[in-house]
């Protein structure tokens, strides 16, 4: 209790905590509202695959953000994204009044929303090393990520029972006011800029290059961002993510139907949510950075991949419910697992790139997982697909056992400091 009180004394980390709780508040009404209104317009899987594949595939070129989100003022991209994303969340209710909303438009809101979330998450994950000591980054990204867990916990529930009780489109009007409060609180950021805080300081005539110039570095910049993750064992373990998030996926497109109504759609996604902050806050009691990196993620998707294939076969929805809510449990230990990794051996100066850069790689077989999952739901059914996405994740934990280079991967501890850097420089 001590260690989280003395970071809460920390201003722009307390600001950005707040900012992120609002935040995914608004992100939880709206994937809520958005998949369950595709769903019940299209009357088919097929069409929240569709949604789903559309909504994922601005996060594979995130990492062409990097850069920007690296130079970029922080506190003026994060309130300009969220804004935006506030006007745009009022043309539901409008569209719904006047009798243009359909589920076209929709599908061509969904992604535009989505391109606007992904300078988001690697801003701030970026912007902790900036407020906060190396010591205090576990605790940090702990509680960063049940902000995140949390909130969704809460309003995905409340988000499936506003859905019956006052319809989807005023859900929407909630939904944007969130937004707009984001925005707010992120304005009152004090967070120094990424030209006085990197490389570029020593370089004040940075914005008079010639557009040839300032491309030439952008490539430069972002080719470094990338090359930090090409270490074999890492991307190995990327690799992985890549199967396991088209599993994810999949089994977004088919959540729907399987729980088969606003209510049980509501539950399952806050059993999500609960299991994945469970595991958040178990992350620091179980020391994760004394844990060698390779066998957590082993041992954690073998767990995830099982409780799906138990969860396909339950007959109670409660069952069922508490399965897919255990299942994301060992998701939430690797997602601070990862973090921490990333802030402790990369340079600041590539910390918004090299995220961005992980978000892309690890997102790129998602698009194809909505879309294929949703497809193939509509012939083979909600719970066999369920079952499969489980047999994949299992599998997944199963190569990465019998691969000798991620098996022996080191703790964070014990991770060499100097391999990222020379990974560039070389």
């Amino acid at each position: 209790m001590k260690r989280m009180h003395r970071i809460f004394r920390n201003e722009n980390f307390t600001k950005l905590f707040i900012g992120r709780l609002f935040a995914n508040a608004g992100d939880s009404f709206y994937m809520i509202g958005a998949m369950w209104m595709v769903y019940n317009l299209g009357g088919s899987t097929f069409y929240t695959g569709l949604a789903g594949f559309l909504t994922s595939m601005p996060r594979i070129i995130q990492f062409l953000y990097g850069p920007f989100i690296d130079r970029w003022p922080l506190r003026h991209m994060l309130v300009s994204t969220q804004l935006t994303q506030a006007v745009l969340l009022l043309i539901v209710p409008f569209g719904y009044a006047y009798g243009f909303l359909s589920i076209t438009f929709i599908l061509i809101l969904m992604p535009i929303i989505s391109m606007l979330n992904q300078f988001m998450y690697p801003a701030e994950m970026a912007a902790l090393p900036k407020v906060l000591p190396r010591e205090q980054l576990t605790m940090g990204n702990m509680l960063f990520t049940a902000a995140n867990q949390g909130s969704d916990a809460a309003f995905n529930a409340l988000g499936g029972v506003l859905i019956g009780a006052i319809g989807v489109s005023s859900l929407f009007l909630i939904n944007s006011g969130l937004f707009f409060i984001t925005a707010f609180v992120f304005s009152m950021l004090t967070v120094a800029t990424a030209s006085t805080t990197n490389e570029s300081k020593t370089n004040p005539k940075q914005n008079q290059l010639q557009l040839k110039q300032v491309m030439k570095q952008y490539g430069r910049e972002l080719t470094d961002g990338i090359k930090m993750l090409m270490q074999p064992s890492i991307m190995r373990l990327l690799a992985g993510i890549l199967v396991i998030n088209f599993a994810g996926g999949a089994l977004m497109a088919i959540l729907p139907a399987f729980g088969s109504s606003p209510e049980q759609y509501g539950l399952l996604m806050t059993s999500m949510a609960v299991g994945g902050i469970l595991g958040t806050v178990l992350a620091p009691a179980l020391r994760i950075e004394h844990k060698k990196l390779g066998l957590l993620f082993i041992v954690a998707f073998l767990v995830c991949g099982l409780l799906w294939i138990l969860c396909s076969q339950a007959t109670s929805p409660w069952l069922a419910v508490i399965l897919f809510g255990i299942g994301w449990l060992p998701g939430g230990v690797t997602n601070v697992a990862a973090a921490v990794f990333v802030q402790t051996v990369v340079p600041e100066a590539y910390m918004g790139r090299v995220m961005a850069a992980i978000s892309s790689f690890s997102g790129l077989a998602m698009p194809l997982g909505f879309l294929l999952g949703g497809a193939l739901g509509t012939y083979w059914g909600s719970s066999s697909m369920m079952l499969l996405c489980g047999l994949l994740v299992s599998l997944v934990s199963i190569l990465w056992l019998i691969d000798p280079m991620t098996r022996r991967m080191p703790s964070l501890h014990n991770w060499d400091k100097n391999m990222l850097s020379q990974q560039v420089t070389s």
